[in-house]
């Protein structure tokens, strides 16, 4: 017997409307203790557990232009070398009985070391997790295995054509020698020493130089401040110097780079000229650059060089903020060679459409949302919470800016938005970096500019 649905089945649902999304992060507490160490408390007894992340004030940016990479070195010695009272190996064994994790990173503008214990043993590893914070020992062993891991990633970067061309593209954008642009090098990997790691160590890993994170269920905040200064009061304050970074100095003119390597796909980045935080026309900009090329099926980006044309699978538009200068705004594509000049002439298109006309009311208004939708899940936990202030802190926005956040974002106009994009927005200006078999290319290159083709090292 045949089914066929009804004409109820085909009647729209008549739904109650969503309530309006609304979400204050909760502001925890912040404590300065006498050493200068900077204290973001937020209780959460849901898990017998206990989160803290150290901010240090430092960041790759400050590297020796002779050693490029001491500081993550360094950074990831603190986790991986022992302290003065824990052996390597000690650590790693009672960290694993005690299903607890302490580890660290280093990016471009900050560093962070972060541990992880279950309240019953919040003791034992607030000790060693503070022992290699502040004490770290550097052990050769460890040290040699760190080292050598570094100098492969060095001789196998070039193996992700589509990870290279960010890289090299931003590095002829700020220049070679400029912090933002510098990269490791074996040589300089291969110059670096313990005592160098002592020394960085020694300049920026101060108490006064450090935000801290903590949550979980602790008790009350003064229990745990007194284990926070039973474990980092006595640790000594000092002077820390910031090495000056010049101001990076683009080519003026659009300027077209070549790798020419046969590879199956064509990658390509369009960068221009970003945001120095903090700057107040960071979230209009950021709306019209979600409508440009946010990640997902609805952008400009995908609808026209994706779902139309069928010319790329991943396309998008991002923006990296920078404190000591201005950031970058890239466009990033993978396509076929055969079709590469099709895709680069839409992108380059949106990206002028971006400047020179406003976003319509509909975009706007799917941005707003999507945005303050969006806002909650960067909060997944009570961490992400303090660690965000203390972040927000050290790139020097205002201490209210979590809970202005929605209302700064409601209050984007197409004019703001629209003034914001027109000022950054500069695609005749913009530095293309082209990764792929020009012997396929359907067009010249030097159609979009001068080009200067570079070797791959």
């Amino acid at each position: 017997m045949a089914l066929s649905l009804t004409s109820a089945w085909t009647l729209p649902l008549n739904l109650p409307k969503a309530p309006k999304l609304e979400f204050n992060p909760p502001r925890g507490e912040r404590v300065v203790l006498e050493n200068g160490l900077i204290v973001y408390l937020l209780k959460d007894p849901t898990l017998p557990a206990i989160r803290i992340n150290a901010i240090v004030r430092t960041g790759s940016v400050y590297d020796p232009a002779d050693k490029v990479g001491l500081g993550s070195l360094t950074a990831g010695m603190l986790d991986a070398g022992g302290s003065a009272a824990y052996k390597a190996d000690e650590i790693d064994k009672t960290l694993e009985y005690l299903g607890a994790s302490i580890s660290s990173s280093m990016d471009a503008e900050y560093a962070s070391m972060s541990m992880f214990a279950l309240k019953k043993d919040l003791d034992k590893v607030l000790d060693i997790y503070a022992d290699s914070l502040m004490n770290p020992a550097f052990e050769a062993d460890k040290f040699e295995i760190l080292k050598k891991s570094s100098l492969e990633m060095i001789r196998r970067r070039n193996d992700d054509p589509g990870r290279a061309v960010m890289r090299e593209a931003l590095r002829n954008y700020y220049g070679k020698d400029h912090p933002y642009g510098r990269r490791t090098e074996a040589p300089g990997i291969e110059a670096i020493t313990a005592q160098d790691m002592k020394a960085y160590h020694a300049a920026y890993y101060r108490p006064n130089n450090i935000l801290l994170s903590v949550s979980g269920d602790y008790g009350s905040d003064e229990e745990i401040l007194a284990k926070l200064k039973a474990k980092f009061g006595a640790w000594q304050k000092g002077e820390v110097k910031f090495p000056a970074i010049p101001a990076p100095a683009p080519a003026a003119g659009r300027q077209v780079y070549l790798v020419d390597k046969e590879i199956a796909q064509a990658f390509i980045v369009i960068v221009q000229k970003g945001i120095q935080r903090p700057d107040p026309i960071e979230i209009p900009f950021s709306l019209t650059n979600d409508v440009l090329g946010a990640p997902g099926l609805s952008s400009r980006l995908v609808d026209t060089v994706r779902s139309r044309k069928g010319l790329a699978y991943t396309v998008y538009s991002y923006y990296s903020r920078r404190n000591a200068h201005p950031g970058h705004i890239y466009a990033y594509c993978g396509t076929k060679p055969e079709t590469y000049s099709q895709a680069l002439e839409e992108i380059l298109k949106q990206l002028k459409l971006a400047k020179t006309e406003k976003l319509t009311a509909e975009e706007l208004a799917e941005a707003r949302q999507a945005k303050v939708n969006s806002f909650v899940f960067d909060f997944k936990t009570p961490l992400d919470i303090v660690f965000q202030r203390a972040l927000l802190e050290h790139f020097g926005f205002k201490p209210d800016y979590l809970e202005t956040y929605v209302g700064n974002v409601t209050a984007v106009t197409p004019d703001s938005a629209f003034e914001a994009a027109s000022r950054l927005y500069d695609p005749d200006n913009a530095m293309i970096f082209v990764i792929g078999n020009s012997k396929k290319f359907d067009k010249p290159l030097s159609e979009f500019g001068p080009v200067t083709e570079l070797k791959e090292d």
